[in-house]
């Protein structure tokens, strides 16, 4: 019979043990029936001739005496209850006389045979080894297991510390890529732990390595090469191999060609002599932009059958439950002080932390050490806890700075200058630009495959390819935000190396951003070169003929001056105030053969009236300039929000009886062609609040008449709002229909972290 004291569980998995013996011991189906700590329910059996109860008491700490003072209050409840049968569950050893003390207490309705004590769990343990199995933690996590493991791993290296790993298996929550990567060992013998920092890789391959050792495997460690591996082999053993970042921590660099020649030959011999060999096993671990790099590198492993062997771990593996029993058995095993635990369950905390997209279990290591966060007053604990969540940067950081190549950190770099997400072609093309010119001022060297290995490299790991290639998380972006603030040089090197004026921009405007100021120090510091490179991007393309229509792909000629003139106030280079002067000549003649774009030329407009800098000619004509530019455009046709817009920028007395003319023929042009559409594409009250604001300002300004589309905006809104209550009506309906199953995922998150309270 098997001898556990249940102290490697928390009350949540020893809640989940009772429930399944109690199911096998007598045959029924229990349902969840916890809906608050003092309603006395864990589980519930309930039939026409009466309800069967289940309470769990998981006093592994305070014994009988402690399992006593809280039945009294339970037995209390149970009165108001009334079931037909109670059945208590407890992980305290209980003698005879204890039971008869306990039945005493709460009379006819438990008998001592449903009063279950860490005995009688120990032998439905042995009735039902299916159920022991099932629940891994309480064997993994077992002293004879450990004992077990220890006499199997007498000539394991020392970095697996068994220890270690038996006190990590209380806090291991088993994701959807376990069944995965066991499967891959059991079919293939061979598993490939591959993922992002900190999403679990290694805790995975170890729980993998543990439970293996407890069948009798002999575990062989390699720390440097697979040569380890081939000498300690013997057929016929029971072995499994582990090898953590098997291709490296730091991957290649100059090493590149060494392990063209070699490396990957070994690696593949010693995976296919494992494949073949029904005795061994072989887990290994990787960051997933590490073996991209690898396999772009390495013509063998890239038409090798390795790939086959990955099992990719990533966030999405772990189900809102999953995420918040990780968080919870950090807490219930860690060593948090009970003021921050008080913390993490006020106003529901926890379920902020386990919903957050930015989710990751390193970072719940984090939050949950002591050692980390004693520096952090418990009362700014929340605090501390949703800066981390927001801006995670250091789960990227060390790869970004050790394990990836030049070309890698140079496709980043081009990515963030366009937000984390760009079409290939122009990201290649900012690329190129970028990375000649970090290699000619660093000194390392360039390939002309480096493209296509760094997009391998990174892809699935710190990027997402396809017709839009976008950073694989956002906290991607957090890190190379930090890393750009920390070493300024990175962003002078993407502005300086920007193709298209917005890279530029965006840029010049994160300088501005707060947390910033270090790197607009040092554009102060190179005015001359920021100078050089805006006035080199505003002479680029903006448009392309695409068959018969133009496409705009970089910024218009307006928000260019306009961003210019930031710069220069910012600057206050006498060379940035001849590139303003030249490039508002160059708009205004510019606009003689093509339209002002009117939403940057309002907002331009802005721009000048408010400026410091001295125009030539005057702000005045500047701003006549402007607006007669603006009228002209509004006349080839435009929308409601471009009109007020222009309406709204303009100064009473500013319009001219040209302008008048202009304007009338926009207005004409807006009703013909554009009104309906505007009508159509209304999709909420705020829509068509907004179109009937934008047709009243129009008709007051132009004292032209707009009764008709107002009165068919009502009506329209009118129509949409009588369908928004039938629509709301009915997803009430099927709100309540669902209600049930969304308060029961609410409930059992709450119930979970339930016994962290005092």
């Amino acid at each position: 019979m098997p001898n556990y004291d249940f102290k490697q569980l928390s009350p949540h998995d020893f809640e989940q043990l009772a429930r399944d013996l109690i199911q096998a011991r007598d045959n029924i189906v229990l349902e969840s029936f916890k809906i608050g700590r003092d309603l006395g329910i864990d589980f519930r059996h309930a039939r026409a001739t009466g309800n069967t109860i289940v309470q769990c008491k998981h006093y592994v700490g305070t014994g009988f005496a402690g399992l006593m003072a809280d039945l009294k209050k339970e037995a209390v409840k149970v009165v108001k209850l009334a079931p037909s049968r109670y059945i208590l569950v407890t992980s305290v050893g209980l003698t005879p006389p204890n039971k008869t003390t306990i039945q005493a207490l709460f009379g006819g309705v438990l008998s001592t045979g449903d009063i279950l004590g860490q005995d009688d769990l120990n032998n439905l343990l042995g009735l039902h080894s299916t159920i022991e199995q099932q629940h891994y933690k309480l064997w993994l996590a077992s002293r004879a297991v450990l004992d077990r493991v220890i006499h199997n791993a007498s000539r394991i290296q020392s970095e697996f510390d068994v220890k270690r790993v038996h006190q990590d298996i209380r806090r291991y929550v088993r994701s959807d890529a376990y069944p995965r990567a066991r499967t891959m060992l059991d079919s293939d013998h061979v598993a490939i732990i591959s993922g992002a920092p900190g999403v679990g890789k290694t805790s995975l391959a170890k729980m993998l390595l543990y439970s293996h050792l407890e069948q009798g495997y002999e575990p062989v460690s390699i720390l440097t090469d697979f040569q380890t591996g081939r000498e300690r082999y013997q057929p016929g053993q029971k072995q499994i191999f582990y090898f953590d970042d098997f291709i490296g921590a730091t991957f290649l660099g100059e090493r590149a060609s060494a392990f063209t020649r070699n490396e990957d030959r070994a690696i593949l011999d010693f995976v296919e002599m494992v494949r073949t060999s029904s005795t061994a096993r072989l887990v290994m671990t990787t960051r997933e932009h590490i073996l991209r790099q690898a396999i772009a590198t390495s013509e063998k492993l890239k038409h090798s059958y390795l790939i086959d062997g990955v099992c990719v771990l990533e966030i999405r593996d772990y189900s809102e439950m999953q995420r918040a029993e990780i968080l919870y058995n950090h807490i219930y095993f860690g060593d948090l002080p009970s003021d921050y635990r008080r913390e993490l369950l006020a106003d529901r905390f926890y379920k902020e932390i386990v919903q957050h997209k930015k989710f990751n279990p390193r970072l719940i290591d984090w939050l949950s050490s002591f050692q980390r966060v004693k520096s952090v007053p418990y009362k700014s604990y929340q605090s501390f806890v949703r800066d981390l969540l927001a801006d995670p940067a250091e789960i990227w950081r060390h790869a970004y700075e050790q394990q990836i190549s030049d070309a890698a950190r140079s496709v980043l770099l081009a990515l963030y200058s366009y937000t984390g997400k760009c079409g290939p072609d122009a990201l290649r093309r900012a690329f190129q630009s970028i990375h000649a010119l970090r290699a000619s001022r660093y000194g390392f060297k360039t390939d002309p495959a480096d493209w296509r290995r760094a997009l391998g490299e990174l892809s699935g790991s710190f990027i997402r390819p396809g017709n839009q290639i976008e950073v694989i998380d956002p906290s991607v972006l957090d890190m190379l935000n930090a890393i750009v603030r920390q070493d300024t040089h990175n962003a002078l090197d993407m502005m300086e190396g920007a193709v298209r004026f917005e890279q530029a921009r965006r840029i010049w405007t994160f300088s501005l951003a707060k947390g910033s100021k270090g790197v607009l120090n040092h554009f102060v510091g190179e005015s001359s070169r920021v100078a050089a490179t805006f006035e080199r991007l505003l002479a680029s393309p903006r448009q392309a003929q695409m068959d018969t229509s133009i496409i705009f792909f970089d910024d218009s000629r307006e928000l260019r001056v306009g961003t210019l003139i930031q710069v220069a106030e910012m600057l206050q280079s006498d060379k940035f105030f001849q590139i303003v002067t030249s490039a508002i000549d160059a708009l205004i003649a510019g606009w003689r053969s093509e339209l002002a774009n009117i939403d940057d030329g309002v907002a331009l407009l802005a721009k000048v009236e408010t400026s410091t800098l001295s125009f030539q000619p005057s702000k005045t004509a500047v701003r006549e300039s402007i607006i007669r530019a603006l009228f002209i455009a509004s006349a080839s046709g435009c929308g409601s929000d471009e009109l007020r817009a222009l309406l709204d920028a303009v100064k009473p007395g500013e319009i001219d009886d040209a302008m008048q003319e202009h304007l009338k023929i926009a207005v004409g042009e807006y009703r013909a062609l554009y009104f309906s559409d505007e009508l159509r594409n209304c999709k909420s009250k705020s829509d068509f609040d907004g179109l009937e604001q934008n047709l009243i300002t129009i008709s007051e300004s132009t004292e032209i008449n707009f009764v008709g589309p107002i009165e068919s905006v009502r009506a329209e809104k009118s129509e949409f709002e009588e369908q928004q209550s039938q629509y709301e009506d009915h997803a009430y309906e099927e709100w309540k229909d669902q209600r049930y199953e969304i308060q029961a995922g609410d409930r059992a998150l709450d119930d979970l972290f339930d016994s962290l309270r005092d």
